[in-house]
């Protein structure tokens, strides 16, 4: 258990990520200048061939991946020559999954799936050889909801942690070179624990990551980001983007927002996107407690709930927020 997040370690952090700090560029006032930039990308519907770039106006410097079930976290097919990301230079999150519906946290725990995580990292070292981008391993992302065979809910807690430092231990023998992504949803959902008793020490980290749609609060204005940036759940954990933030600079890590987007089935934000933009821009950085990198999620999956680019887009005020934004 050396690095999780005890009792005491998580008092410490109730005091400064669930007290009275002021949020960081909320909407109103021009934010203060970024002293550096974020490396921004996309994930999804005509990102690999360049057109969501293109419509943009400005290249992506990452884009998003996923290869989460077991099948598909070895054979890596999207990044094999002549497939999606077969000749992506710039960098790539990928988010791997972990474990199946007939597998558990324990197993993991004692080591029983060590060759299938050692046969995706070893294929993800083969297949990013050569590239210039940095490969960003998003390992059991949104662990803290209740839809993924990953979960982790109250009684598993220790087995995850013991589990992912495991599996770090592999990434640092087989592809220290990459990056490994500790990403939770923005809220927990059904897990019946502070999803920071997860948390498997800085040590076993390189960057930590939220997924954070705009959703259960919707964010249609200022004052809605206002009341939803600094949110906190039942335990005192951290909901909005503020907070993840300051949980990052607590244990010394950047943050990163590998998955974000309006949801057009809640509403059309052009105020999210605002929002979002001059939350990047003020707290900018590769530092503790600063944004590393987003990617937003631009899919037609779902009756075009997450389009920004494409055909039968269903936000276009949040569409030409972001367009003029980036």
């Amino acid at each position: 258990m050396a690095g999780v997040v005890t009792s005491a370690v998580l008092a410490g952090l109730l005091l400064t990520t669930g007290g009275d700090r002021e949020p960081v560029a909320s909407g109103g006032d021009d934010p203060p200048a970024a002293s550096t930039s974020w490396i921004s990308g996309a994930s999804g519907d005509a990102v690999a061939s360049g057109e969501f770039a293109e419509w943009r106006g400005q290249p992506l410097e990452i884009a998003a991946s996923f290869v989460d079930d077991n099948e598909r976290m070895v054979e890596l097919e999207m990044l094999q020559p002549g497939e999606e990301y077969g000749d992506w230079q710039e960098s790539l999150d990928v988010a791997i999954g972990a474990i199946d519906d007939d597998e558990s946290w324990e197993d993991a725990a004692d080591g029983d799936y060590d060759d299938r995580w050692r046969e995706s990292l070893e294929g993800l070292a083969e297949a990013w050889e050569g590239r210039e981008g940095t490969l960003y391993i998003r390992f059991a992302h949104e662990m803290n909801g209740d839809w993924y065979p990953w979960r982790v809910q109250e009684d598993d807690a220790e087995d995850f942690v013991e589990a992912w430092q495991r599996f770090r231990a592999l990434q640092q023998e087989v592809f220290p070179e990459s990056q490994l992504v500790f990403c939770v949803n923005r809220e927990s959902v059904d897990s019946g624990i502070d999803w920071r008793e997860t948390f498997p020490g800085a040590e076993h980290v390189d960057v930590m990551s939220v997924d954070y749609y705009n959703q259960f609060p919707f964010v249609g204005s200022d004052a809605d980001w206002e009341e939803s940036v600094t949110a906190t759940d039942e335990y005192g954990a951290p909901v909005g983007l503020q907070r993840h933030l300051e949980f990052a600079e607590e244990v010394g890590l950047p943050l990163a927002v590998s998955e974000w987007n309006n949801n057009a089935d809640e509403g059309d934000s052009a105020a999210y996107m605002e929002n979002m933009h001059r939350f990047f821009e003020a707290n900018a950085g590769t530092g503790p407690g600063q944004l590393l990198y987003e990617s937003v999620f631009n899919r037609s999956k779902q009756e075009n709930r997450w389009l920004l680019y494409g055909d039968d887009v269903r936000m276009p005020e949040a569409a030409e927020a972001y367009r003029e934004l980036w």
